[in-house]
């Protein structure tokens, strides 16, 4: 669908007006798209919560009307197969992948209660358990961590659970991080690479054979 960026990082600055551009011209996309019982997913949290929380806010009138209706249309990637599949709709053939997922959650998904949906997604892998360290905030927090003055706090914020979590990770753990700025943060500061969920779904896939 045609789109422009979900204003997130411009309301991170406080440039609004330029938000509330860019919130106009997404809602003018998607909504026709929605009105016919389109659902529009998300892979980033922090993309998904702009979407139904601040362009909502943003708008005013008829776009406010719409920009509400175009929100409840609005799912995490997880979210989605998770309703679907539990909903006996949909079904993914799965091949056995790592033993344990160490899973963080980015804030956003947290805030909007989305964890428990890629919690059961992810446990449907068979043989692989979860562990959630309840790490809170990576620390990095979109380009908070970025800056030049926030080095420090941004790396201590990391070092509370996160960083030690995985660090002492098994040999047969993968971590798993739906947001950008998460596994951004777990990569630099704790040397490890983190997926996305619907990257290690992927990968899990099963393929017919001939």
């Amino acid at each position: 669908a045609k789109h422009r960026c979900c204003g997130r990082p411009l309301i991170s600055q406080g440039l609004l007006d330029e938000a509330r551009d860019q919130a106009e011209f997404n809602v003018e996309q998607l909504f026709p798209l929605v009105e016919t019982g389109v659902k529009i997913l998300f892979c980033e949290p922090s993309c998904l919560s702009a979407m139904r929380d601040d362009t909502p806010a943003l708008l005013r009138g008829e776009q406010r009307h719409r920009a509400d209706k175009l929100a409840q249309s609005c799912l995490l990637l997880e979210e989605f197969l998770e309703q679907e599949w539990s909903a006996g709709r949909v079904e993914l053939t799965l091949d056995p992948g790592p033993r344990q997922i160490l899973l963080h959650g980015h804030c956003h998904q947290k805030a909007m209660g989305l964890l428990p949906a890629t919690v059961g997604l992810l446990s449907r892998i068979p043989q692989c358990s979860i562990v959630e360290p309840d790490a809170g905030c990576c620390g990095m927090a979109g380009s908070f961590g970025y800056l030049r003055e926030h080095y420090d706090l941004s790396r201590r914020i990391a070092e509370l659970r996160l960083l030690p979590a995985v660090r002492n990770k098994g040999p047969d753990t993968t971590i798993v991080a739906a947001g950008t700025s998460c596994r951004q943060q777990i990569k630099q500061f704790g040397g490890e690479a983190a997926v996305h969920p619907a990257v290690l779904l992927r990968s899990l896939l099963s393929r017919p054979t001939d």
